[in-house]
């Protein structure tokens, strides 16, 4: 089991602080890194991935140290960039043993299994010799996923990996994660909460560069039980709960709203407290800090 370490990890850009004193350990599975666009989520993946050397704080995975092996850490990473994209007048599988060549010191034979059984669980076969000008988005989106596997990495980084996806794309890459986090670290960044609801078993939670939430999913979602409602009304009551708590959503049936908000006690008469989801959780968490 690998072990991802981050210790008081700071990061500015000029005067502007895009990460503060960040700290965390993690071990294998997937970390779903949730936070609102300029939280700090790309900054810290870009220090994970070495794209960007350490200013403050210290990284080791395993027993290797972010300031002094580099080298060995590349080895033991995968990343999948947002907006990924490649040469598309290569096959997938051309494209696959180039990264392949560049990253494994193995006989061609050994590479050749390798990548079959990459492309085998990732179920690519049908198209993997195709050229990728032809794939769809989510066609593409897989082929990242099946290059970030290449060399069994400890550590996995993907950063936004549905942005541009259809629902459909977006489901086909969801459940990538029980495959590629079985036996390694991966982390995913994403402000699409759906994106890692039913797959992560850990939480990182970044607010304007600091860390505000560290822990459980499970945990995460019952600090907002008892905070979540659902009601219905007309206009007027729509102004009362936006006035005194947080609408999540609101759909209109009619003449009625039907409303769901957060709030420490109920705002009506006929509100119910119900379940929270962990989008709920999220939103609860940014506005009650």
């Amino acid at each position: 089991m690998s072990c991802l370490k981050v210790n008081n990890l700071s990061y500015s850009y000029g005067r502007k602080k895009a990460l503060e004193d960040i700290s965390f350990e993690v071990r294998d599975g997937l970390i779903g890194v949730l936070g609102a666009n300029g939280a700090g989520k790309t900054t810290a993946m870009k220090l994970l991935t070495t794209l960007f050397s350490l200013q403050q704080g210290e990284i080791t995975l395993d027993e290797f140290d972010y300031k002094k092996e580099v080298k060995n850490i590349r080895k033991n990473l995968g990343y999948l960039p947002q907006g990924f994209n490649t040469y598309n007048n290569l096959t997938g599988r051309e494209f696959l043993e180039i990264v392949a060549d560049l990253k494994i010191d193995k006989d061609k034979n050994f590479i050749k299994q390798h990548l079959i059984e990459i492309i085998d669980s990732l179920e690519m076969k049908d198209y993997i010799d195709n050229k990728i000008k032809s794939y769809s988005g989510g066609m593409k989106q897989k082929l990242g996923f099946a290059q970030v596997l290449i060399g069994d990495p400890k550590l996995i980084v993907v950063d936004e990996p549905t942005v541009g996806l259809d629902p459909e794309q977006r489901n086909m890459i969801r459940e990538l994660f029980p495959i590629i986090s079985r036996g390694r670290i991966v982390m995913a960044t994403t402000h699409i909460v759906e994106d890692i609801e039913y797959y992560c078993n850990y939480l990182l939670v970044l607010k304007e560069g600091r860390l505000i939430y560290k822990g459980t999913k499970d945990d995460f979602i019952e600090k907002a039980k008892g905070m979540i409602w659902k009601t219905k009304g007309d206009a007027e009551v729509f102004q009362l709960i936006k006035s005194k708590g947080e609408i999540l959503t609101c759909a209109q049936k009619g003449e009625i709203l039907e409303l769901k908000y957060i709030s420490k006690e109920k705002l009506t008469c006929d509100s119910e407290a119900i379940e929270p989801n962990l989008q709920d959780a999220y939103i609860y968490y940014q506005h009650k800090l």
